[in-house]
């Protein structure tokens, strides 16, 4: 059950990046759920709606978002996908890149998967 769970975390998870990478706030509103925390690099939170919003302005744009390692831990509702990114965006004008861990925290509130908590740090 739990090579399920890991496939079920990892589409998803691989869903959320691909509209992250396309500006597809529609896919992040119905994958994030609306009470999601996301914490920066930097130590700073954000709501799902802040999160979204972001990546919905046209100052912003993810230019790359490699995935360079990726693991799956499966529980009874949750999932928490650790990965190692690669990551170049364009924030009004400026561009950043670099290595971030992410920890993604996906939880199953009967039956439907979302994104409960993304942690990034940055990495060496």
């Amino acid at each position: 059950m739990n090579a399920i769970k890991d496939t079920v975390i990892n589409d998803l998870q691989d869903r959320v990046n691909q509209a992250l990478l396309t500006g597809d706030w529609h896919t992040l509103t119905e994958l994030v759920s609306a009470d999601a925390v996301i914490t920066g690099p930097r130590g700073y939170t954000i709501s799902r709606e802040s999160w979204i919003n972001a990546h919905r302005e046209e100052e912003y744009e993810q230019v790359r978002l490699d995935v360079v390692e990726s693991t799956v831990h499966t529980y009874d509702a949750t999932g928490i996908r650790f990965d190692l990114v690669e990551s170049e965006c364009v924030y009004h004008g400026e561009q950043i890149q670099g290595r971030f861990r992410v920890s993604q925290v996906w939880a199953s509130d009967d039956g439907r998967w979302q994104l409960a908590s993304v942690q990034y740090t940055t990495a060496a």
